[in-house]
């Protein structure tokens, strides 16, 4: 069986030791106390002399980088950091060989650049701007600049840009509408630039440092486009009842007509730590198929996901899925009022955080959602592991409500449309469990659904499993919405 500390339940109690290559005795360094925090980032300072660590409370809302001395096991505190709702970690976290700590933190509710001198001494920050750094590409030392990607010039797409580390000289090195995904050398004189957006697949592309061209590796082959007839996929903006500005994706079926109705099939993932809409090539994908098959496809970025910063994403604090599902709800609203959504017709999919939303979507807006296929889903937050979960809920002892609403499991008997329920018998991320649950909860309550099990199969489903579960999906749509 599958098995890790599910929310509120003991977590591993982990010490940072340093042991002699050679033997000997190990030095356990001293950062504190160990039962409910944890230890989430571990470096070596350039000279191997102190261990630096990112040390979390439990519910991950204060952040202490602490370095301990590797022979004594002495510690100290060098940032210490708390946020309302949470801190989001990355490894953007660079030890410079001057002392100095060069990192990304979201200290103004979007993540930017910092260099960190001392304890005591304010960081000098090196961007500032409603936009994020996404991730830190290269840092050279030597010419005392970071390359780094980020949304400055659209949160749908990434960009690479420069900076000095006096935050002067920034510029913008890619060009190009859309979305670049970058790799870069140690010496920061190179890097290879995989470049894609909705209407042109990926190519990639070595560079200098400079943004010039020194070799094609990969050209975009426009001719998928026409050799499986790839409709075009359209980015919508609009506001919804409060102002909140959505972006999202559509695909229009084939052979498109505005003056008919269309069903609807919403794809939805809608948690934390992802973002997908955006100004990329979607290629070959399932959306297509039922696209020529006369589904409408839409895609939302509900409050809750990244790349919009802190504050877009902290609406879920405490009580997972309600903001996720009224930003939905906004989105179908928005495509209907277009004349072409039929609003009696509209299903949802997703799988894992996707599942979880759609079977939340099915529950607590039968009146918008008609059917849904969902896979992979937490049923019940009590399920899911310490780390991830309480990271956004808290500890079920402390937010016993805030658990029972946000998991689907207890509305079965709101279940009024058609749902295809698939997961993985040695699913070891979303514990199979979660389905044995909620086929329980919808048996006690007289309800009607269909359901797909997959053994041998963990988080995911490849293979010839793969094939098979997709055309299940595609019938079950059919028959649901089509016919």
């Amino acid at each position: 069986p599958q098995r890790y500390p599910k929310a509120g339940t003991p977590n591993a109690d982990v010490r940072v030791g340093v042991a002699v290559a050679a033997g000997g005795e190990t030095k356990w360094m001293d950062y504190g106390e160990t039962r409910d925090y944890l230890i989430a980032r571990l470096h070596w300072t350039r000279d191997s002399a102190q261990v630096v660590v990112h040390r979390l409370n439990r519910v991950q809302n204060h952040l202490m980088i602490m370095a301990a001395d590797a022979s004594s096991g002495r510690a100290r505190t060098i940032i210490d950091e708390t946020d309302p709702a949470r801190i989001n970690l990355n490894d953007d976290f660079h030890l410079l060989a001057d002392g100095r700590i060069l990192r990304s933190a979201e200290k103004d509710g979007f993540r930017h650049l910092y260099l960190h001198f001392k304890e005591g001494k304010e960081d000098k920050r090196l961007t500032r701007g409603e936009y994020e750094v996404s991730s830190i590409a290269c840092v050279d030392e030597a010419a005392k600049q970071v390359f780094y990607t980020g949304t400055e010039a659209s949160p749908l797409g990434r960009q690479l840009y420069v900076v000095g580390f006096d935050g002067r000289g920034k510029r913008r090195i890619t060009e190009g509408d859309g979305s670049h995904s970058v790799s870069m050398g140690p010496g920061c004189d190179y890097f290879m630039d995989t470049f894609s957006n909705l209407d042109t697949p990926s190519s990639t592309v070595l560079r200098k440092a400079n943004g010039s061209q020194v070799k094609i590796w990969r050209e975009a082959d426009r001719k998928l486009l026409d050799e499986f007839d790839i409709l075009k996929t359209e980015i919508h903006t609009f506001k919804g009842a409060d102002g909140t500005v959505f972006y999202g994706r559509m695909i229009k079926p084939a052979h498109f007509d505005p003056a008919k109705k269309y069903p609807v099939l919403v794809s939805i993932y809608g948690g934390p730590g992802a973002q997908s809409v955006r100004n990329s090539f979607s290629g070959i994908s399932w959306d297509q198929v039922m696209a020529h098959k006369g589904f409408l496809i839409w895609q939302l970025d509900n409050r809750g996901t990244s790349g919009r910063g802190h504050k877009f994403e902290t609406p879920l604090y405490r009580r997972m899925g309600k903001q996720e599902l009224e930003d939905q709800k906004e989105g179908v609203k928005y495509i209907t009022g277009l004349g072409f959504a039929d609003p009696e017709r509209v299903g949802v999919y997703g799988w894992s955080y996707g599942g979880y939303m759609t079977l939340y979507c099915l529950l607590h807006a039968p009146e918008v959602f008609k059917a849904g296929s969902a896979g992979a889903a937490v049923t019940d937050w009590r399920n899911y592991d310490t780390i991830y979960t309480e990271r956004y809920l808290g500890t079920p002892q402390e937010n016993p409500g805030g658990y029972k609403d946000s998991s689907p499991v207890h509305a079965a008997a709101n279940l009024k449309g058609k749902l295809l329920l698939i997961h993985n018998i040695e699913d070891d991320n979303v514990l199979f469990g979660n389905a044995l649950q909620m086929m329980n909860a919808f048996q006690l309550a007289g309800k009607q659904f269909e359901t797909l099990i997959y053994p041998g199969k963990s988080h995911g489903v490849m293979g010839r499993g793969r094939s098979h579960m997709m055309e299940k999906q595609t019938k079950f749509f059919e028959d649901a919405l089509l016919k």
